[in-house]
């Protein structure tokens, strides 16, 4: 397989996978946190597993001594794991989803304060215009947490945008262990906060292994080999896909639509997402065409 093939693939299949967690959110009928301890502990087993087959002196050495960049990049990723459940709780899935679709954005204006990057033009525009796209999103109140649940979405989209700058300022250095030290860091928190891990049913533990040792870690592993094949631009454009399967998956199961409100802000928020990584391609192909480029 080609780099454009095998990056394509896995970010397709990624996506696809991890669209499957909001219904199973929905149909794990438990608390939210008793549903974060297993998912944080159970997909850092699962990672961390992977990883001391694959790569164990260096994954040893590193959860030894954890710099602070892993630290506070692993507990950014935490608080996004634990707001994201809590929205899912509280709100329609679909505004979930298309208010956490905005991170690459939150993303361009923290790399501009942290690590000095330049904000072009469009990136301006699209942050605005995404604006009023999640504003729509929260003009609506289907549900009586509604406003609850779009504000543990907004919240979960700065965690996560933060946590790809981290990534990014760590240039992806092992950030597999970001994963493995965020989820034993959700563990501990739903702990404290009231989790009752052995208080399932047993239909509801079939669901937690699915989602939380299947759909979690293999989704966020297929998910991070994308950008080591593609552009990031590229790879981002696919990330669109989970705000667009996620809603159809819980509509077919368990028939939940969205309201007018929210597919209207969703529509403004997907179609200038969709311009702004196919403009943010099309720069990236001319740049590398000029003569001298790397």
């Amino acid at each position: 397989m080609t780099p454009l093939a095998k990056g394509t693939f896995a970010m397709i299949a990624g996506v696809t996978i991890l669209s499957v967690d909001s219904l199973l959110i929905r149909l794990i009928e438990s608390s939210g946190w008793t549903l974060l301890f297993w998912r944080g502990l159970l997909s850092a087993a699962v990672i961390a597993g992977f990883m001391l087959v694959t790569r164990p002196a260096n994954t040893l050495a590193a959860l030894r001594k954890p710099s602070k960049t892993l630290l506070v990049g692993s507990f950014a990723f935490s608080i996004s794991t634990v707001c994201f459940v809590l929205s899912i709780e509280h709100t329609q899935v679909a505004s979930t989803l298309i208010i956490i679709n905005v991170s690459p954005l939150i993303s361009a204006l923290l790399a501009f304060v942290v690590l000095s990057e330049r904000v072009e033009l469009r990136t301006v525009i699209a942050i605005m215009a995404a604006i009023v796209g999640v504003g729509l999103v929260f003009s609506d109140q289907p549900m009586p947490t509604a406003s609850f649940g779009n504000m543990m979405a907004l919240v979960t989209a700065f965690m996560l945008a933060t946590y790809f700058v981290i990534l990014r300022y760590s240039k992806s250095a092992n950030a597999a262990l970001f994963l493995i030290l965020g989820g034993l860091c959700t563990s501990i928190i739903s702990l404290f906060a009231g989790a009752e891990p052995f208080s399932l049913s047993a239909k509801e533990w079939v669901y937690i292994l699915i989602l939380c040792a299947g759909v979690v870690p293999v989704s966020f592993m297929l998910i991070s080999l994308g950008p080591r094949f593609l552009p990031a631009a590229h790879a981002n454009l696919f990330m669109l896909l989970e705000a667009i399967l996620g809603p159809l998956f819980v509509w077919a199961v368990l028939g939940e639509v969205p309201s007018e409100n929210v597919l209207l802000g969703g529509t403004v928020v997907m179609v200038t997402l969709l311009l702004f990584t196919l403009s943010a391609a099309r720069s990236r192909r001319v740049t590398n065409k000029k003569p001298g480029a790397v």
